[in-house]
């Protein structure tokens, strides 16, 4: 999915537009970007992905200031009242972050929200443990079959972007377009996560997914809440595993993902397939916990 300048929302007048396009029965993925996204950090970008409309959009928080979650359309609803509309349809990788610092710095208090990193978790088969929590790009390469090209032009983008994060890069006007272009790949195969979680999933952790979703957006609106507490990494389940592989399979899949990671995992990656589990166990999608949690996403 290409990005364009027209991608980007940095106007009264475009967002006020945009707004009217979400419709109520409409839904929303998302992702925010910014340094250190967290409480302790700021919002920069929210990307944001219109379904079945396909449409992505970028909303320049940094240039709109708190007048990006409060102007309205002609029909009366701003940003924070869709972010926070319980009816409204929404999913995320990750929300954790996202959600605190969505409350901390604007007070807007994310609704609807189902998390696609407990979609996956809770639908792994039974021979998957559930102890780690997987990563975007883990899932992408792991679980969606985009075609070689496809996959090679995203990675492409995430390793140019990712090297030159510690810049605070989302932060930087006029935005780059390489930067512009990793927001929209971070929400573009959301909806097909969640399709594939979805058919593979029984109503049993479906229930459980859906309570853990509400129970992630509570969490980061408390004071207690760390973001960027080792534990994250850790799923929500335990090791809920009842089928183990055979040495011969689990020596397949470890040396498959021993190859990617020579070939694409950062050398900050702080958990992976190939250190710590049989399955996907952080994100390349992380940073090393270094910048921002956007980025750092366990």
């Amino acid at each position: 999915m290409a990005a364009s300048t027209s991608s980007l929302i940095s106007t009264s007048k475009d967002l006020r537009e945009f707004l009217s396009t979400i419709e109520s029965d409409n839904s929303l993925y998302l992702d925010l970007e910014g340094k250190s996204l967290s409480r302790d950090g700021t919002i920069a970008l929210v990307t944001m992905l219109i379904h079945p409309q396909k449409v992505t959009r970028v909303v320049d928080v940094l240039t709109l200031g708190k007048s990006a979650f409060e102007i309205e359309s002609v029909e009366g609803r701003s940003l924070k009242s869709i972010l926070e509309d319980h009816e409204i349809p929404k999913y995320v990788w990750d929300v954790r972050n996202d959600a605190d610092a969505l409350w901390a710095h604007f007070q807007v208090a994310l609704g609807g929200v189902t998390d696609i990193q407990l979609l996956e978790n809770a639908s792994r088969p039974d021979w998957i443990d559930k102890t780690r929590l997987c990563g975007l790009d883990k899932a992408i390469q792991y679980d969606l079959k985009l075609g070689f090209k496809n996959r090679e032009r995203w990675l492409r983008t995430k390793r140019e972007v990712r090297n030159l994060m510690s810049k605070d890069i989302f932060s930087e006007r006029p935005l780059a377009p390489s930067t512009l272009q990793y927001c929209v790949n971070d929400v573009a195969h959301l909806p097909a996560l969640q399709k594939f979680y979805m058919d593979r999933i029984n109503p049993t952790w479906l229930v459980k997914a859906h309570k853990e979703s509400k129970r992630r957006l509570a969490d980061a609106r408390s004071p207690e809440y760390k973001p960027q507490s080792p534990g994250k990494a850790l799923g929500p389940w335990g090791g809920v595993s009842t089928t183990k592989l055979t040495l011969e399979e689990m020596d397949d899949r470890e040396y498959e993902d021993f190859l990617w990671d020579l070939e694409y995992d950062e050398q900050e990656d702080e958990f992976d397939y190939w250190d710590d589990d049989v399955r996907c166990s952080a994100d390349v999608d992380d940073f090393g916990g270094a910048f921002d949690s956007c980025w750092d996403k366990y």
